[in-house]
């Protein structure tokens, strides 16, 4: 299922407020959170608590895109459209393609890669190999859930007009568990993201899940109407106290 999610990431409580706001950058910036050994029963306090710093940061450059497979056909796929202009593919480590999963490869799951919606089943399953998100229109900002990862050198790789690559932190060799991984890019057009999963023996079996981003382009978030009254109220009070400043002595 595809959803359009509508963050609100700004709260403005005074004009003073307003001036200290986040400025939106054009520069990355790597969001992360690990919940070690988690397996999908356990909560995830790290990976939930990056996830929502990604989805603050990146509503600031405009709407964000929500896949979480739900509606995705289980099996096999080869350049899976998830979103309008948006497809996957990839290959594992036997060379055949990646697959849409509503069950673990085994147990115990931390190990092999789960679901991550609430209330959800399905997620993308990665025996090893590459796994590439396309998007028609480009975007500036990605992040999803990783469950599963146990080896080094898994890594995030895409080109904002430089070869940018960022590391897939490991959980831990059979021990496993969640993370959140997501970057913002501001102002930057990528038009392909790859994650390549180290292989050994038997390959390192991932979860991907719950991926978002930002269109390349979108409209930012602008202030709320009451935001912009209370911007005018605030000018309006220092125009009214500077009047009423006695003037100097001659």
């Amino acid at each position: 299922m595809v959803r359009l999610v509508h963050l609100r990431t700004i709260t403005l409580c005074s004009l003073a407020i307003l001036s200290f706001s986040p400025r939106v950058d054009a520069a990355l910036v790597i969001f992360s959170g690990l919940d070690v050994g988690a397996k999908s029963t356990d909560p995830r306090p790290n990976s939930d608590a990056a996830a929502a710093s990604f989805d603050s940061a990146a509503a600031l450059l405009g709407s964000t895109t929500l896949v979480d497979f739900e509606s995705a056909p289980l099996g096999s796929f080869t350049n899976l459209t998830i979103a309008p202009g948006v497809s996957m593919n990839g290959q594992d480590i036997n060379g055949f393609p990646q697959t849409i999963a509503n069950a673990p490869y085994s147990t115990p799951d931390s190990l092999y890669g789960y679901n991550t919606t609430p209330g959800g089943s399905k997620f993308v399953q990665l025996v090893g190999g590459t796994l590439t998100f396309t998007f028609a229109q480009g975007i500036q900002a990605f992040g999803a859930y990783l469950t599963g990862v146990e080896l080094d050198g898994e890594t995030v790789t895409f080109n904002d007009g430089t070869s940018q690559t960022i590391a897939i932190p490991n959980e831990g060799f059979n021990v496993g568990g969640s993370q959140f991984l997501g970057f913002t890019d501001a102002g930057r057009l990528i038009l392909s993201i790859t994650l390549t999963v180290q292989a050994d023996d038997t390959g390192d079996v991932l979860g991907l899940d719950d991926a978002r981003w930002v269109t390349a382009g979108a409209a930012p978030v602008v202030p709320e109407p009451s935001a912009l009254s209370l911007i005018a109220i605030g000018l309006a009070t220092a125009a009214a106290a500077s009047r009423r400043l006695p003037k100097p002595a001659a």
